[in-house]
Order: C-alpha cells, then structure tokens, then sequence
C-alpha cells in the first residue's frame, strides 16, 4: 500500500509506533499532511502500551488538522462488532442480531436466540476470528418463532471457533461460564481446546467488553464476499470460500479466495460470477453439507458420494445498492455522523437467503447481509504467501508470487 502511494508521487513514510517511545513518535507525525493508521485493537495494549493514550494523541493530531483514518472513534464504533447491531435495519443487517453488554442481558438472551435459530456469537476483542463461536443445538430442537422458548442449561451445543475451524462439544451453561469467566477455576466452563481466554464481557462496554449474537446463516459454505473499498469506490470483490470440511474463510485456515477486479488493475469491472463446487450428499458430523477438493470432485461425484453445484451472484448489482443505499447512511447509523466514510475498509457480506445451503437461490431474489466491517487494518489478502504462522514461521515477502507483487 505504501508503494503505491509513492508511485502515485506521494511521500509515503513507514513509521512503527513504540510505546515507550510515544512523545517522540507524536512529535513526527506532526510533520505529516495525512496519517493511515494500520494497527488491530489489542495489539498496543498486548506489546505493554496504553490504547488510551494512543488514541488521545491522535484525537489531538485531527484537531490540530492532520487527518487520520481511520480516526479511534470510527475504529472504535465501525469495528466493533456491535455495529451489527446497529445495521440490522439496513439492507446489509439482519433484524434479530442483538448485542449484550451485561451477564443478564447475555444469559436471557443468548438462551431465546439458541433456542430459535444456530447462531454465531462475536466477541469484540480479538482479530482473525478468536473468539467467534458458529453454535448448533446437537438436537437440531429448534423453536418456530423467535421467543417461543428457550434451552435449557443442560442442553447440548456443536460449537466450532473462526479462527482455526475447530469443533467443540459443551452444555449451554458451559459456553455461558466461558464467555463470563473463562478458565477461571471452579466456575463450570469445563475443559476447553480454543487458543483464547473467554471473559468476552471482561471490563465492561467501557473496556470493548460485549457480545455480538446474530442468526448463523448455513450459506457461508458458499462463500463471503469481501468488497474492498476505498471511501464509496469499490476496488474489488474477494469470493473467501471455507476450506473443505470448513466453516471460516479468514486467512490461514487454508480456505480458496477469488479475486475480481473493479477496473483497478485490469480493464475488467463487477459483473455477474459462477463458482463450481462438488458437495457431499450426506450431511457430515455437524450437520452441513461440505464440499470437497476441486481437484477430486469429478471422481467423487461419479462415486455418487458428491454432486456438482453451481453458484451464481450479481456482483455488480450488490455493489450499486451497497453504495447507493447503504453507504449514503452508514456513518449516521453507526452513531457517526460527523465522520466520513474510512479512507481504506472493506466488508464482508454473506448470502442470508432462505433455503438450504448450495441450494440456487434467483439472483434478483438473494439477500446478502454484512458479517463484519473492517477498517482498523485491512489485509492484502494476495499477500498470504508471507503471512507467519506457526507452520509457516520463516516466510516474508519473498514468497508472494512475482505477479502479485
């Protein structure tokens, strides 16, 4: 990103924020005529520095001029995953998501939205899908109506966490006690294999403490789409496919990513896509219908374990109501109305449509919902080559292929 800010004849600095060194890092960027901000919320805090304080510089730099995106309040307002809440009513929103900030409001709550439909349940700290829980009722006992009943504690619940895919088995007062207390000793949370901590509503609102409860939609099997924007200007779409056996798309979990351009690089812009996959005709173990390897699919499907089925999205369309629709309030219903839209965002919309998974739904009639916005610190994703991680531990930019660099 930098270098393409040089290439298009700006002075583009990298400077890495150090917090033992903050007065003298704030005193140059007081010498900029713009700063771009790319730092996950956590990251200060977990390298031993203050958010606050960071975030109180900042505010001090845009009053003094200098603009920054994005600034702390609309990293603060728009990441949060809250902001799910505030645009159910939106085209992009869904109108049984719900946000709790209190042991209460999550315990009744979260006990109503199981019992009517699977959920997916965000806490607001963390990045790469810590700490997001795609939950099934293992009796698939699900009410009619919203608030027709309730589960019960002993009930049974098929968890599976974003980040790395993986499954776990717990009672309903198992996951509640985690997201309250963790691995606290003798508060009933149970043995748990996920990477992170639990205490989701730790600190309160005031400390990004809360919990994000939205309707599972069974369609992300398909797919999301990332749309990749700059201000209202869409650059592109990303298609994330979950890995096979997968529910997550985000980087690292071995997912397929689709690039189209929106005449950026390329002459291409957003039309209509088709994605081909080869999916199982029995449900596996937690309930959905996984596709397989592209490259085995044909041998599968004449097996008779898997058949072909072909997806089809207007992504021009989505685009042009996204835009003209959505965008034009977003920031006021964000409870942002002095803010502009960010300078560099993207968000990731899902496939809400009604019917089973893999099943087509007419273009005209899909509707397709935001599951996240991110404008804290976008990623590169053709740059996953030299993303570490822990069987990738010696990778840089020197593993992005030559095309992609």
């Amino acid at each position: 990103f930098g270098n393409g800010m040089i290439k298009a004849g700006m002075a583009c600095y990298l400077v890495h924020y150090v917090h033992s060194q903050h007065d003298t890092f704030f005193g140059v960027m007081e010498c900029m005529d713009a700063i771009l901000c790319r730092c996950n919320p956590g990251q200060i805090k977990a390298d031993g520095g203050d958010q606050g304080k960071f975030d109180d510089s900042v505010r001090a730099l845009q009053k003094k001029g200098i603009p920054v995106w994005p600034s702390p309040d609309v990293m603060e307002f728009m990441g949060a995953k809250d902001a799910l809440t505030k645009i159910r009513n939106l085209n992009i929103g869904m109108p049984d998501t719900g946000t709790y900030y209190t042991e209460d409001e999550f315990i009744a709550g979260f006990k109503k939205s199981m019992k009517f439909q699977p959920r997916v349940i965000k806490q607001n700290r963390g990045s790469s899908g810590e700490g997001i829980w795609i939950i099934n009722l293992k009796n698939a006992d699900y009410c009619a109506g919203f608030g027709d009943a309730t589960v019960e504690d002993s009930d049974e619940l098929i968890l599976m966490e974003a980040n790395d895919n993986h499954v776990e088995n717990h009672t309903v007062l198992e996951f509640i006690n985690w997201c309250l207390y963790g691995r606290d000793e003798g508060k009933g949370a149970g043995e748990w294999a996920s990477k992170g901590t639990g205490k989701y509503l730790e600190g309160g609102k005031a400390a990004g403490g809360q919990l994000t409860d939205q309707r599972f939609c069974g369609r992300i099997l398909e797919g999301e789409l990332r749309y990749n924007m700059v201000n209202t200007v869409c650059l592109g779409v990303i298609h994330k496919v979950p890995a096979p056996g997968g529910m997550s798309a985000v980087g690292g979990t071995g997912s397929d990513y689709f690039f189209y351009d929106n005449g950026v690089i390329s002459d291409t812009k957003l039309s209509s896509c088709e994605y081909s996959a080869y999916v199982q005709k029995e449900a596996s173990a937690d309930g959905n219908h996984h596709r397989c390897a592209a490259e085995e699919g044909p041998a599968k499907v004449e097996a008779g374990t898997h058949e072909k089925k072909v997806i089809n999205v207007d992504l021009e369309a989505l685009r042009k109501k996204f835009v003209e629709e959505d965008c034009a309030i977003l920031m006021k219903t964000l409870e942002l109305p002095d803010e502009p839209i960010p300078l560099w965002w993207t968000a990731d919309m899902i496939n809400a449509s009604l019917g089973k998974c893999w099943e087509a739904v007419p273009v005209a009639e899909q509707k397709w919902v935001v599951g996240e916005f991110n404008c804290s610190c976008v990623g590169v994703s053709k740059c996953l080559p030299a993303y570490c991680k822990p069987d990738t531990p010696n990778v840089s930019w020197k593993d992005i292929p030559a095309e992609e660099a």
